[in-house]
């Protein structure tokens, strides 16, 4: 019989213990992998800053490059048109002025978060 409170004894330190080393493992975790993701977010960030500060040039050079560029040797986008020649017969392409409106109503709209994350 006086085995029986020593061994319960044992068991409670025994899980107390556990209970300690498995608390600062996650403990541990944890704050490796806040020290992880604030690095991961930090290298984000700069290369956001370096794509957004090259944006300009690369759509300069896009823009350049497809209307250098043979409509024959260009990327094939599946567009609904009502005709072969609509496009060139109205002037411009609805689809690309569509897409700069939204890139800058993006730009517009994201203009204070953008900013602190570049300054």
């Amino acid at each position: 019989m006086a085995a029986g409170p020593r061994s319960s004894s044992l068991i409670a330190s025994f899980s107390e213990q556990w209970l300690i080393m498995v608390g600062m493992t996650l403990l541990l975790c944890g704050f490796l992998a806040y020290i992880i993701y604030d690095a991961v977010v930090v290298t984000a960030a700069e290369l956001l800053h370096r794509l957004l500060m090259i944006s300009p040039v690369l759509l300069v050079l896009a823009v350049h490059w497809l209307s250098t560029v043979p409509p024959a040797d260009r990327l094939k986008f599946p567009m609904p048109v009502s005709e072969q020649d609509a496009i060139h017969r109205a002037g411009a392409s609805p689809w690309g002025l569509a897409v700069v409106l939204l890139f800058l109503f993006f730009l517009i709209y994201y203009q204070p978060s953008l900013h602190g994350l570049i300054f």
